[in-house]
């Protein structure tokens, strides 16, 4: 086994180190109240609380997957009508936030919250994480394979099932993985839907009575949930697919159905897309006036952040995708089972952490642009990891190994070979950060200097006070502005649907 650079180590641990402040902020607070928390955990109450999460996220991850990678394999392997139209809308329920989303549905339909809404809602605002994970490794998938299938007398459904489906299951499982804890951690939307999940009941002990330790006490059962989903991702995936060089994707001739199929594409467009702007226009067209020098500052503001922010995010994915995957070790397997943990806890948990930790150890960043992009990394670390791991870990190991006989060091294979070839994925992976930072609010409003104002911020202080019309702006801006990086996350499904070949 290859040691790591020590540059990637030091990444990679540092990267570890800073998701277990949230970890350790938790434990001084349950051992500060070690009686009051086991209270809190036998109630009745949190026992319900359980089922509605485990019942969520349960239902939200089997259907964000089950629509994205449909999306992905009728956009990138079949003659879908329209399908470039589609690719982009796929992409285009990123920009809008979860809590967005849903005060766009209750100000249509009222009556709309409970568990249904909040599955719906979430399955709709999850479904492009799996379609673009799934879409990049459709693209790099190995075609010859399908090909062979079909030559030995396999329909269209049994080359899916059985060819298809192995190369991208990796994929489809990490970005399973993100769908699932996206919904243990998701706040906002399910407040405003009125749906009792942990989250909403930490947040309430914050902001009800202040209580950090029962709030604390059930952020501890978050992240075991989030280690069982750990486990059971780890135990059933079988390995990344490695591809020696891009092969040309051929079409699969729908027929009629291609038309069937961009329709039922067309409903998820209008349900994901079409309504929540349209509420939003409907709400910028009954504002008065637009205060248009908060709305330049937030915006800025917000651009600033968020670019700074997903650079500094993707550097450390890089670092620990390649320790994780050209270097694999049980400490490197550990490295990222402990970033991963941390994606669980609710954002205010961390916030509240880095708070007690800037306030008492760092005196110097509290209340500075560098605490809130330590939380951002703590918090969408994940996100970045979970896109850049399967490109790099499709490398070739043989071309690499071919680079250091030529005598080229660890790091010049690396910086020569596999991070060109897997630029994509990275630059992806960075707008995929740089979005999350974008529509990010429990971390920005309790860590940002109070000078800074963001898009999210704003839009929120609007919305507390009901104030639709004043908010609108600010939503429709921060759906604009993060549809950049969507489209970016894309391209490549885009590049290879314009070069359509008919099978």
């Amino acid at each position: 086994m290859q040691r790591p650079p020590i540059a990637i180590t030091a990444l990679g641990v540092f990267a570890a180190l800073a998701a277990l402040l949230p970890l350790g902020y938790l434990l001084i607070r349950l051992v500060a109240g070690a009686e009051k928390a086991l209270g809190e955990l036998l109630r009745v109450r949190t026992l319900e609380l359980l089922g509605n999460t485990l019942l969520l996220t349960v239902t939200v991850t089997v259907s964000a997957v089950a629509i994205g990678f449909f999306q992905a394999w009728l956009t990138t392997k079949t003659n879908l009508f329209a399908a470039t139209f589609f690719a982009v809308a796929g992409t285009l329920p990123l920009a809008i936030p979860s809590y967005v989303l849903a005060l766009s549905y209750t100000s249509i339909f009222p009556w709309f919250n409970g568990f249904f809404a909040a599955w719906l809602t979430l399955s709709l605002a999850m479904a492009p994480y799996v379609f673009l994970a799934v879409s990049a490794a459709l693209i790099r998938s190995n075609a010859n394979q399908e090909e062979v299938a079909r030559s030995l007398g396999m329909n269209s459904l049994q080359v899916l099932v059985k060819v298809t489906w192995p190369q991208v299951r990796p994929a489809a499982m990490a970005a399973g993985l993100l769908v699932a804890l996206y919904t243990l951690s998701e706040f906002g939307a399910v407040s405003i839907l009125r749906f009792d999940t942990f989250t909403r009941a930490i947040y309430n002990a914050y902001r009800g009575s202040f209580d950090r330790t029962a709030a604390a006490a059930l952020a501890v059962v978050l992240v075991l949930l989030t280690l069982i989903v750990l486990y059971f991702e780890k135990r059933y995936r079988t390995g990344y697919t490695k591809v020696e060089k891009q092969t040309r994707q051929l079409k699969i001739n729908l027929g009629f159905w291609r038309y069937l199929a961009a329709g039922l594409l067309g409903l998820l467009a209008l349900g994901s897309s079409v309504l929540p702007i349209s509420a939003l226009i409907g709400w910028s067209l009954a504002a008065d006036d637009w205060d248009l020098t908060a709305i330049s500052g937030a915006l800025l503001a917000s651009l600033g952040i968020a670019i700074s922010s997903g650079l500094v995010i993707g550097i450390f994915a890089v670092a620990v995708a390649l320790w994780n995957v050209r270097f694999q070790s049980k400490f490197s397997s550990g490295v990222e089972l402990t970033i991963w943990s941390s994606h669980a806890l609710p954002a205010i948990v961390v916030a509240l952490s880095l708070v007690f930790f800037g306030a008492n150890l760092t005196p110097g960043i509290y209340q500075t642009i560098w605490l809130l992009i330590f939380a951002y990394l703590i918090l969408f670390l994940p996100n970045a990891l979970s896109v850049v791991s399967t490109p790099i870990a499709q490398v070739s190991t043989a071309q690499e190994q071919v680079a250091r006989s030529l005598g080229l060091g660890k790091l010049g294979a690396i910086f020569k070979l596999v991070l060109p070839m897997s630029k994509a994925g990275i630059w992806a992976a960075i707008a995929l950060a740089a979005l999350a930072v974008l529509k990010e609010l429990p971390a920005t409003l309790l860590l940002r200097p109070n000078s800074i104002d963001t898009l999210a911020t704003e839009l929120w202080a609007a919305t507390e006070t009901l104030s639709y019309s004043q908010a609108a702006p600010y939503a429709l801006l921060l759906i604009i502005i993060a549809g950049v990086p969507a489209l970016v996350l894309n391209a490549q499904a885009r590049k290879l649907i314009s070069e359509v070949n008919v099978k």
